[in-house]
């Protein structure tokens, strides 16, 4: 209004000084020449204010109104200008995608107004460092930031943004250290412009597969994008499920009824992660700990395994250890120590009345949390002499009704979701039902 009210009262201003001159040009030829040059000058300062309020608004449209930084339209707009003279010029160019780590566990914290002061506080950290170059820094969305890089090939620009990684980690900023890395830290992915790339948009698509693949290394680092290293880290994984599963087959060749339902598990939880916002890391390491996590039930004994019949109180006992004998397993093998959180800990319970410590809400690890729920929905739907099956509509109605004491609400709610999109929306595509006399899940 403030901008609008000043245009308003600079033209009134021009067009009555307009109105006089021309009056007074015809009764005082003289004066009216006089009053001319004054009315030039005073156009001329009018004309200047016009020019600033229009850089104003220029400005301030193309801001992001907390940092500072350029938005995300001025970010696109202009991502587009240097592709275009990129790909014309064969000029070097690279863009660069930025997130915060751990910002939602420091906003949980903290509160968002001090998570809003620690987004002013690291834009101002980015336009510091980036000031002497002709980079264009802006806010992308969110904790993501993107950085524009003109005449610049990807070891430059991975040289200069470890530097700024490094910066940061010594910058400190109240409460971060109560964050996993105990400092300021980002991931980031450098993609450069290359022959071959044919519109901006696959420039953002390869430069966030780059920052996904710099979170799966475990945050606080830098990755140029590179076809070879994503596709290497798949293979990786396929030849960690392959060799995991080779194991499973072996440890667990006496009981058939744990190895199915453990493979059913994994099946859920492969579908169901790419529901979730999990970092590549994170679906990894939930599909593995879904297929490996009741491998401690090789030291159960086959006769309280396959009994036909609910379990006496000591028998039950012996079943609970399964979890603390499977992390004893796992831990013999310094490659999975990631997977001992999932399978320790998937039958703790949201409300603390599990085992085997007796955690409660987020004090059970989020993976832990999301495995509890699709172990527990397999147990369900699984058939077996002593207990009646479950349709998939029931399980779905139980996971809601013990939203909040056996299961993470959050996840309860995505989890029921997924099966009733994937499963319940076409009746006749339910997996078959296994018959399975092992003991309790």
């Amino acid at each position: 209004m403030g901008i609008l009210k000043e245009a308003c009262i600079s033209y009134s201003v021009t067009l009555l000084l307009s109105l006089v001159l021309t009056i007074l040009l015809k009764e005082q030829r003289f004066f009216g020449l006089f009053l001319f040059t004054i009315l030039v000058v005073l156009l001329s300062f009018a004309f200047r204010k016009f020019l600033y309020l229009y850089q104003d608004v220029s400005e301030r449209a193309n801001k992001d109104h907390l940092t500072g930084l350029y938005n995300h339209g001025f970010f696109k707009e202009t991502l587009n200008e240097y592709f275009s003279d990129a790909k014309k010029l064969q000029q070097p160019f690279c863009l660069a995608l930025l997130d915060l780590d751990d910002f939602k566990k420091y906003n949980d914290r903290n509160g968002h107004l001090r998570g809003d002061a620690l987004l002013q506080f690291f834009g101002e950290l980015l336009k510091m460092e980036t000031k002497e170059k002709k980079y264009v820094v802006a806010r992308y969305g969110g904790e993501e930031f993107a950085i524009l890089m003109p005449n610049t090939r990807k070891e430059e620009a991975f040289s200069f943004l470890d530097r700024l990684r490094k910066k940061a980690n010594d910058t400190y900023f109240a409460g971060v250290e109560h964050i996993p890395s105990r400092c300021l830290s980002f991931s980031c992915g450098i993609v450069e412009y290359e022959s071959g790339i044919y519109e901006s948009g696959e420039l953002i698509h390869r430069a966030d597969q780059a920052l996904y693949y710099a979170k799966a290394q475990g945050k606080n680092n830098v990755q140029v994008y590179n076809e070879h290293n994503i596709l290497l880290d798949t293979i990786q994984f396929k030849e960690e499920l392959d060799a995991m599963e080779q194991k499973l087959k072996i440890f667990l060749s006496k009981d058939i009824y744990t190895y199915r339902h453990s493979k059913r598990v994994f099946k859920y939880a492969l579908e169901f992660c790419e529901k979730l916002e999990l970092t590549d890391h994170e679906r990894q390491t939930l599909v593995l700990g879904a297929l490996i996590h009741d491998i401690g039930k090789i030291e159960v004994p086959r006769d309280i395994l396959n009994k036909e019949g609910k379990l006496e109180r000591h028998e039950w006992e012996i079943v609970k250890k399964h979890v603390t004998w499977g992390k004893e397993i796992i831990a013999a093998e310094k490659q999975f120590d990631d997977l001992i959180p999932l399978v320790e800990l998937h039958h703790e319970r949201y409300d603390g009345k599990g085992y085997p410590y007796g955690l409660k809400g987020e004090e059970i690890p989020k993976l832990a949390r999301i495995l509890c729920i699709i172990d527990s929905f397999d147990a369900m739907t699984t058939e077996r002499p002593y207990q009646r099956t479950k349709t998939f509509e029931e399980a779905v109605s139980e996971i809601m009704r013990c939203a909040g004491t056996q299961f993470d609400p959050f996840y309860a709610k995505l989890f029921t979701k997924f099966i009733q999109e994937k499963y319940l929306s076409r009746v006749h595509e339910q997996p078959e039902k296994y018959h399975d006399n092992k003991a309790v899940q």
